[in-house]
């Protein structure tokens, strides 16, 4: 509701895509999520860094990387920056049933495993993959690819492929416009993964020169 006063409204430009299935969308330094979260018309679950879901690890991860490095804060106001947002931030993220990512640790199956659970309650993932998350250009760059690996989790347990959806932001025009869902054809998941990777990026391509 405070992101929708703040900001224009965004027309949603969807096509025929069902539920359980995974959104991608471009970071954009927070903007992405953010305006999903917003505007889109569809719940989505976001993963978000394991460090915003619990009190301590979020006041460090704001205190030593976010607020000193990243936004030049004195350490004074970052310390008391950081401690009323490890409050507020890691509530937000339960209210919103963020999945948190425990990136580069054996708890990542943590993640997988909550993530499938979501998918077979039949709901909906949002995923932010960039690399340079930072990157505020409205196309996507280079993505992590570990998130397709839901693909091989889902399909185990279904027997049924998961399907991928790009969306992109257009800031000239204010839509959100969703993609053609992307999945898997085979159960040879290693083989295939290069190109579904590769399908993805193509169908974010579309989106991003209509």
């Amino acid at each position: 509701m405070l992101y929708r006063l703040c900001t224009r409204p965004f027309t949603i430009c969807s096509v025929e895509n069902t539920p359980p299935s995974v959104y991608i969308i471009h970071h954009q330094n927070l903007k992405g999520p953010l305006t999903i979260m917003g505007w889109f018309d569809k719940p989505v679950l976001p993963w978000v860094l394991s460090p915003f879901c619990q009190r301590k690890p979020c006041f460090r991860q704001y205190y030593d990387y976010t607020l000193t490095k990243r936004f030049r804060f004195s350490k004074p106001l970052a310390a008391i920056s950081a401690f009323l947002l490890s409050f507020f931030v890691p509530a937000l993220m339960k209210s919103m049933g963020a999945i948190p990512v425990f990136r580069g640790s054996k708890a990542i199956l943590q993640t997988f495993y909550l993530s499938i659970r979501t998918l077979l309650k039949g709901e909906t993932l949002l995923i932010c993959p960039d690399i340079a998350y930072t990157d505020t250009n409205p196309n996507i760059g280079e993505m992590y690819n570990g998130f397709l690996h839901l693909e091989k989790y889902y399909f185990r347990k279904t027997g049924r492929h998961l399907p991928f959806i790009p969306l992109h932001i257009d800031p000239e025009t204010n839509c959100i416009y969703e993609g053609n869902g992307v999945c898997f054809t085979t159960k040879n998941f290693h083989q295939e993964k290069p190109g579904v990777y590769e399908r993805i990026k193509q169908e974010f391509s579309r989106l991003e020169s209509s």
